[in-house]
C-alpha cells in the first residue's frame, strides 16, 4: 500500500462534498471584490474625492482596521481600492479555508468517516494530501477569479500586474492559513479544539499586524497577515510577500502530513488530560455536560476577545491625541474645546468597535445554538433522548449557555476595550465615562441576542436556513465595517439589526428599538421551541 492510495478518489469526493460550500464562498468573495472595484470608480474616481478620503485613510483607527496606506505622491483609485480592500478580504479569504481545512480533516474523523475509509487500503496522509489539493484548486481559482473580476472592472490606476498580484496575493494567504488549520487538526484531538486553536493564531497574527501597523508599519512584516498588506500591488509591486506565503505554507503541509503519518486515529498529538474516576455532583443534566464539552473553546473565546479588545484600546492615545500634536488649537480653543475634541474621536471610534465586537461576540453563541442541530444528526444525543430529558430542556439548555457566553464575550471585550484605551491615554480626562460603557453595552445587547433566537428558530423549524443565517451576520458586519467607505445606500444598514439601534455609545439607546429587538428575539426563540418539540429528531 504506497501512501497515494486512492488519493484521487478522494480528492474528487472531498470538491463533491464541499461543492455547494465552496459554490457559495467564491460567488460572495468574488462578487463582494469587484463590485467593490466597480463601486470605487463612482466613489474615489476624481483627484477630489481621493484627497478628501486620504486623511481618513491615513488616520491611526482607520489604519488599525485596514492597514497602513503606503503609497507616496498621488495616490490613485486603485491605490485606495488596495488599502481598504486587501486587509479585509483576507479575513475573509482565512476564514473560508480554516472551516474547509479542519471540517475535511478533524470533523470528518470526529464522524466516525475517517474510520470506514482507512478501514480500505488508504493511507493515513491521504485524507490530508486530498484536502490539501482541494485547498490548493479552491485557493487558485478564488485568486484568479479575484484577477479576472478586477480586469473587467478597469478601476483607475489598476495594472494588470496588480490585479494578479492581489489575487495570488489573497489565494496565498488562504492557502497558508488553511495549511496552518492542516496542522492544529492533527495537533487537536476533535474539530472544536482544532478550529479554536486555529482561530487564536489568526487572531494573534491580526493583533501584531494591528499594532505594528499604528505604531511601525515596518515591524509589521512579523505578522502572516501583515505580509498581504507588503504587496502593494498598485504603487511598486512587491512579488517577495507571495513567496514567503507559499513557502511558509508548503513548510505547515509537510508539517501536517508528518504528524498524520505518526498518530492514530481518533486521537491528537496534544492528548486530553483523563477525567475524574467518577463524575462531579454537577455533572447530573444536559446543561452540565453541554458546559463540560465547550467550556475550553468558550473560555478560549473569552480570552482572546479580551486581548482584541485591549489591543484596539492601546490605539486611543495615538487617536485622540489632537491636544499633542496641534497645539495651535489649544491656543485658539482652549483645552477644554480641545479635550472635548479628543473625547468625540475617541467615541466614534468606540461605536465602530461596538458593531465589530458584537459580531465577533454572536460567533461562539450561534456555533453553540446550531451545535445543537449538529449534534442531534451524528447521534451525540441518541443516549440523551433514551433517557427522561425533554426537547424543550435541551433546547434551552444550548440557548441558554450561547446567550450567557456571548453577552459575557461582549462585555469583557467591550471592558477591556474602554479600560485599556482609558488607561493609554495622556489627558485621562478624554476616555470614556462609566455611561458611555453602558451605553455601549446595551445599544448592541439586543442584537446579539436577536441573532441567537434566530439560530434557534433554525435549529427547530428550518435547519436549512443555518447558512443563510451565517450570511446575514456576515452582511450586516460588512454593511457597518465598510459601509461608511463604500457610500452603501441606507437600506443596506438598515437590512440587518445592527443598523436598527443608533451606533452606541455615540448616541444613547433607543430604548423602543430596544424593546422592538428583544421582543422579535423572543418570538423567533417561542416559534423555534415550538417547531423543534414537534418536528421528526434527525438521529443517525
Amino acid at each position: 500500500m504506497t501512501t497515494t492510495t486512492h488519493l484521487g478518489l478522494l480528492t474528487r469526493i472531498a470538491f463533491k462534498r464541499d461543492r455547494a460550500r465552496l459554490l457559495i464562498w467564491l460567488l460572495v468573495l468574488v462578487g463582494l471584490m469587484t463590485a467593490v472595484a466597480v463601486k470605487f470608480n463612482d466613489l474615489y474616481g476624481t483627484p477630489a474625492e481621493i484627497t478628501a478620503i486620504m486623511g481618513t485613510l491615513k488616520s491611526p483607527a482607520i489604519v488599525a482596521m485596514f492597514g497602513a496606506y503606503p503609497a507616496s505622491g498621488t495616490p490613485t483609485t486603485a491605490e485606495v481600492f488596495a488599502n481598504e480592500m486587501l486587509v479585509f478580504m483576507a479575513i475573509m479569504q482565512i476564514i473560508m479555508n480554516l472551516g474547509l481545512a479542519v471540517h475535511a480533516t478533524r470533523g470528518e474523523e470526529d464522524s466516525g468517516l475517517t474510520e470506514l475509509v482507512r478501514a480500505h487500503a488508504v493511507g493515513p496522509q491521504v485524507p490530508v494530501l486530498a484536502t490539501l489539493i482541494e485547498l490548493a484548486v479552491v485557493n487558485l481559482a478564488s485568486g484568479m477569479l479575484y484577477a479576472l473580476g478586477l480586469n473587467l472592472a478597469g478601476m483607475s490606476g489598476a495594472t494588470a500586474t496588480g490585479n494578479w498580484l492581489i489575487g495570488l496575493g489573497l489565494a496565498a494567504i488562504g492557502w497558508l492559513f488553511g495549511t496552518l488549520a492542516l496542522v492544529t487538526a492533527q495537533l487537536a484531538d476533535h474539530a472544536a479544539s482544532a478550529t479554536g486553536t486555529a482561530y487564536v493564531l489568526f487572531g494573534l497574527s491580526y493583533l501584531v499586524r494591528m499594532l505594528t501597523d499604528v505604531q511601525d508599519p515596518r515591524l509589521t512584516w512579523w505578522s502572516p497577515l501583515g505580509w498581504i498588506e507588503k504587496l502593494t500591488p498598485y504603487h511598486h509591486p512587491n512579488a517577495l510577500p507571495l513567496g514567503l506565503m507559499l513557502l511558509t505554507g508548503v513548510v505547515l503541509a509537510n508539517s501536517a502530513l508528518a504528524i498524520a503519518s505518526r498518530r492514530d486515529i481518533g486521537a491528537g498529538v496534544l492528548a486530553t488530560r483523563p477525567g475524574r474516576r467518577t463524575a462531579s455532583a454537577v455533572l447530573r443534566g444536559p446543561w452540565t455536560l453541554l458546559w463540560r464539552r465547550h467550556y475550553r473553546v468558550l473560555l478560549g473565546w473569552l480570552l482572546g476577545i479580551a486581548i482584541l479588545g485591549a489591543a484596539y484600546g492601546t490605539v486611543f492615545n495615538t487617536i485622540g491625541d489632537i491636544l499633542k500634536t496641534n497645539t495651535t488649537l489649544q491656543q485658539v480653543f482652549g483645552p477644554a474645546m480641545v479635550h472635548a475634541a479628543n473625547h468625540r474621536l475617541l467615541v466614534n471610534f468606540t461605536a465602530l468597535l461596538t458593531v465589530i465586537l458584537s459580531a465577533v461576540a454572536i460567533i461562539p453563541g450561534l456555533q453553540l445554538v446550531l451545535s445543537l442541530y449538529t449534534d442531534e444528526t451524528t447521534g451525540w444525543l441518541e443516549g440523551l433522548y433514551a433517557r427522561s430529558v425533554s426537547r424543550s430542556y435541551l433546547l434551552f439548555s444550548y440557548l441558554g449557555t450561547a446567550l450567557i457566553a456571548s453577552t459575557l464575550i461582549y462585555g469583557i471585550s467591550l471592558g477591556s476595550l474602554i479600560l485599556t484605551g482609558n488607561a493609554s491615554l495622556t489627558h485621562t480626562a478624554d476616555g470614556l465615562t462609566t455611561f458611555e460603557f453602558w451605553q455601549g453595552f446595551w445599544g448592541q445587547l439586543p442584537v446579539i441576542w436577536l441573532f441567537l433566537a434566530l439560530g434557534a428558530f433554525a435549529v427547530g423549524g428550518w435547519p436549512r436556513g443555518r447558512v443563510l443565517l451565517w450570511g446575514y451576520l456576515a452582511l450586516g458586519f460588512i454593511s457597518q465595517y465598510l459601509g461608511g467607505l463604500l457610500d452603501l445606500p441606507q437600506w443596506v444598514h438598515r437590512f440587518t439589526p445592527f443598523g436598527w439601534m443608533p451606533t452606541v455609545p455615540e448616541h444613547t439607546v433607543d430604548w423602543h428599538v430596544f424593546g422592538t429587538l428583544s421582543v422579535l428575539a423572543l418570538v423567533s426563540v417561542l416559534v423555534g421551541w415550538w417547531r423543534y418539540t414537534r418536528r421528526d429528531l434527525q438521529l443517525r
